[in-house]
């Protein structure tokens, strides 16, 4: 079988190492004809890098990497554009200085491309660029026309990830909006020489320029058409997919049906529209399939420290609410700037997703996608709530936890809490304790499942 494509995000790598490509070319088709300004939120390691990269060799007119797929029957031109891909995921740091070193690389790598400059990292701190960030991006814009004389498509990959980055440091995250609206202030008035515009990110900024200055910008983040752009389809997974679940399956000793239900309730469950059509974490289903082992891949890599800050500024979260509450369609675009709301951060970072709409309220249930999301949360919540010396890691208490549930026993299981959250301090009042303690005691109990397939509709 071929390799899938577990952290590979270059669509062109892909297709000539002869991996695993599951096909959204026609819903890329679809979406590039009629429209030209797009954004799409998702959360992490989702996809929106492969589908950024995708729509890069698409415009640059690389048919030969499309062959077999399903856009080759619906695409004739295959026009070559010039291709702008400025992307932020790969900048980890807080610091004001090492993001706009950041920003001024990805842009010097645009410019070497064009002929502007030479690569940032061999010129001297003389030499480097220091003209404004938008005057580099319009540059970069209007030779890339000029050289080539076709329109120009620009690609913002994770736009929002030096916001999240200093979603904690108030002073620093504005420092860090008047940069990178300076950067994106162009893209409206470059309208004429622009071909498609297609931006990706967690969350929406409502005081970004991108949003405020771009009023034709099209959110697909909700969109119906769009819901499956990003993730695994159950149809995709029972036909592209199908030889890695009998893999896993012959593994696991059960038939093809029980593995897809088991696959199903740890991995799937996420929907992003109205219309109820759930997709699999990509990710986690990929290494899943790959290893044959039911574990928890996404959350372990995907958590990210801002997230962990906000749950500690947030006091007074009950995680019990989570499971099923309701969310108004405007509360999705909840500014983020201003965390008071911690819901809709946690619907874009995935760990909450749509359940349900009612269409006669304009209201949203929305709760945890699947196994995975929720077990991890709660391991999460874990390492928030209770310090590493009280020992909650330690196998002993954890087995002794399951085995008394198990056993239907709790006698037995009552005393090895009231055992364990005897070691807890008790906190300040004024941090309403009792709101502390339900929560700790939710995420004891909603720990990890059995792996035992036979026991996959427990908890």
């Amino acid at each position: 079988m071929k390799p899938l494509p577990i952290g590979i995000q270059t669509f062109s790598e892909i297709i000539n190492l002869n991996m695993v490509y599951v096909d959204k070319t026609d819903l890329i088709y679809k979406m590039v004809k009629p429209q030209k300004y797009f954004f799409l939120s998702r959360p992490r390691r989702f996809g929106k890098s492969l589908l950024i990269s995708t729509l890069q060799a698409y415009f640059e007119g690389r048919k030969e990497l499309f062959k077999g797929l399903k856009i080759s029957q619906l695409e004739k031109d295959w026009t070559e554009y010039p291709v702008v891909n400025l992307s932020f995921a790969k900048c980890k740091s807080d610091r004001l200085e090492e993001i706009v070193k950041f920003v001024s690389k990805t842009l010097s790598e645009q410019e070497y491309k064009l002929g502007i400059v030479i690569k940032e990292e061999n010129l001297t701190e003389d030499q480097k660029p220091n003209i404004s960030f938008n005057d580099r991006l319009q540059r970069i814009i209007e030779t890339a026309n000029a050289k080539t004389g076709h329109p120009v498509v620009l690609l913002i990959d994770e736009y929002d990830a030096l916001m999240l980055n200093t979603i904690t440091d108030r002073e620093t995250q504005k420092a860090v909006r008047v940069h990178m609206n300076n950067l994106f202030s162009p893209i409206k008035d470059l309208d004429p020489i622009l071909k498609f515009v297609f931006i990706t990110g967690i969350t929406k900024f409502s005081q970004m320029s991108i949003f405020s200055t771009l009023n034709n910008l099209t959110d697909i983040s909700l969109n119906k058409n769009y819901a499956t752009l990003c993730g695994i389809t159950d149809e995709e997974l029972t036909t592209t997919l199908k030889d890695y679940v009998n893999e896993f399956a012959d593994t696991m000793n059960v038939d093809f049906a029980a593995m897809v239900s088991i696959l199903k309730r740890r991995y799937d469950g996420y929907h992003f529209s109205r219309k109820n059509v759930g997709v699999f974490n990509p990710y986690s289903l990929f290494r899943a399939l790959t290893e044959c082992e039911l574990n928890s891949y996404w959350i372990e890599t995907a958590t990210p420290s801002s997230l962990i800050a906000l749950l500690r500024e947030n006091k007074g979260l009950q995680i019990d609410h989570l499971e099923n509450t309701y969310m108004s369609s405007g509360r999705f675009n909840t500014p983020i700037e201003r965390v008071s709301d911690i819901v809709p951060f946690l619907y874009q970072s995935g760990y909450l997703t749509i359940k349900s709409y009612n269409p006669d309220f304009d209201q949203y249930i929305i709760g945890f996608p699947n196994k995975e999301v929720r077990y991890g949360f709660s391991e999460s919540l874990i390492k928030n709530y209770i310090e590493d010396d009280i020992g909650f890691e330690n196998d002993i208490f954890r087995r002794a936890v399951v085995t008394a549930v198990k056993e239907d026993n709790p006698e037995i299981l009552l005393q090895h809490l009231k055992d364990f959250l005897c070691k807890i301090p008790y906190p300040n009042a004024a941090d309403t304790p009792e709101w502390y303690y339900q929560n700790l005691l939710y995420a004891i109990l909603a720990q990890r499942p059995d792996r035992n397939p036979h026991l996959v509709g427990t908890h």
